[in-house]
């Protein structure tokens, strides 16, 4: 797979919390046990340290088979990992709201120690700050808790006039569907520089807003029934982003 975003805005804001005991013994399975991991965007180097460990058999070497599944525009990781379409998922501090909701989840790891995650408006908008975004309309992805804050925090939400669910690109600012979108700061804006389209961006860290960002979670019922697949997958997960971050360009090369 290419990974066509900008490598280091994602290394600036990759949070490691890798401790000595992540490399201590690995155990041989003559089965590999198959599981999914249910990203939360297209592939990308936001989830680097995944491909490098199904790259470096990081997964496989503790009886791992990973298969990573794509956005489908319908669930959010946290519903699919609810439903038991997936085993593991990459979500934001919007699980903090699930948990709240008596969603039995659990968080592993905080790979982004801040969200990535920003508003884009048109610089022909002439909209600088969040407030001017009362009556407009917005396209957010379905985890956007920082967002929304940051909006509330403005006195703009839910007063704008329209939410759109976000695709999978920046075409809709570009093409005047929307007048902001939610975008991750190591992403869309690569996009739209390459479009020549010019843009704001609005950081909800600005307003105070300091959210962590990618979170590896999953169920609860997963712990209870196989809490050594559990302990193993986030073992070699984080083995996998310390080597991505040991070895960016081969990592962002990866086809």
């Amino acid at each position: 797979m290419k990974l066509k975003v900008r490598l280091w805005g994602c290394l600036f804001l990759i949070f490691m919390n890798v401790v000595p005991a992540l490399f201590a013994g690995n155990e041989s399975q003559t089965a590999l046990q198959e599981v999914k991991l249910q990203l939360k965007w297209v592939h990308q180097f936001e989830f680097a340290g995944y491909y490098a460990a199904i790259e470096k058999g990081f997964y496989s070497e503790l009886g791992i088979h990973v298969d990573l599944l794509l956005p489908d525009g319908q669930m959010s990781p946290v519903e699919k990992v609810v439903k038991g379409e997936a085993d593991f998922g990459i979500t934001s501090s919007d699980i903090l709201l699930a948990r709240s909701k008596n969603k039995k989840l659990v968080v592993l790891s905080s790979i982004f120690q801040h969200s990535p995650n920003a508003l884009l408006v048109s610089a022909a908008s002439g909209i600088t700050n969040p407030r001017q975004l009362a009556g407009k309309t917005i396209a957010l992805e379905s985890d956007s808790a920082e967002i929304i804050a940051f909006l509330e925090q403005a006195s703009v939400f839910p007063g704008i006039q329209d939410i759109k669910p976000l695709k999978y690109d920046a075409i809709q600012l570009f093409n005047g569907e929307t007048d902001a979108i939610s975008s991750y700061i190591t992403d869309e804006p690569f996009l739209l520089d390459r479009l020549g389209f010019k843009y704001n961006v609005l950081i909800p860290m600005s307003g105070g807003i300091d959210f962590y960002g990618d979170l590896l979670f999953t169920s609860e019922e997963l712990i209870a029934e196989n809490p050594e697949l559990v302990a193993n997958f986030r073992k070699a997960s984080l083995r996998g982003w310390k080597y991505a971050m040991d070895h960016p360009f081969e990592i962002v090369d990866l086809q």
